[in-house]
């Protein structure tokens, strides 16, 4: 069974994750004769998607040097910012992956690109969820853009449990 575990650094989806290792550690486990030991035959992917920093092409007026900043365009900024936030996700994929290896789990990890739109972010990740052959997708109930005191669902947990053609386990 493949698993997909949507995390986005909030509280919700890191539960959610902690959830979906318990699942999948749980599954029921396939002994290898040859070598007589136990192995889990399930994988579970840690997704994240990141929202992509746009600059109008139009917008190009350069940054106010200073005496240790050189001028730059607001295109090459955004394009810089977008790499640390990248750098620094799949740093923590890593880290998350390291932490949850432990429990017999197959994991592995995936960065989409995606925009500030929740109805493109749910898009990604079910045409992501179709080309691997998931089988469940396990998310929060609300992501870092969520509300949570209102007990609804985010826009991105929605639009996922509604477009959706596998099951979706939703984690308050």
């Amino acid at each position: 069974m493949r698993l997909l575990a949507l995390v986005d650094g909030s509280a919700h989806s890191l539960k959610a994750l902690d959830y979906s290792i318990n699942l999948s550690s749980g599954f029921d486990v396939i002994k290898n004769t040859s070598k007589n030991n136990v192995k889990n035959n399930h994988e579970l992917i840690i997704l994240n998607v990141l929202p992509t920093i746009h600059s109008s092409a139009g917008i190009t007026t350069p940054s106010k040097p200073t005496k240790d900043v050189k001028s730059e365009s607001l295109d090459q900024y955004t394009k810089q910012i977008n790499t640390i936030i990248e750098s620094e996700w799949i740093k923590n994929l890593e880290e998350l992956k390291t932490k949850y290896e432990k429990f017999g789990v197959r994991i592995s990890t995936k960065i989409l690109k995606g925009s500030h739109s929740s109805r493109y972010v749910a898009y990604s990740i079910i045409r992501f969820v179709k080309d691997q052959k998931v089988d469940l997708i396990v998310l929060g109930s609300v992501g870092l853009g969520g509300i949570s005191k209102n007990k609804a669902l985010g826009s991105v947990t929605r639009n996922i449990a509604e477009i959706s053609t596998c099951p979706v386990l939703i984690v308050p």
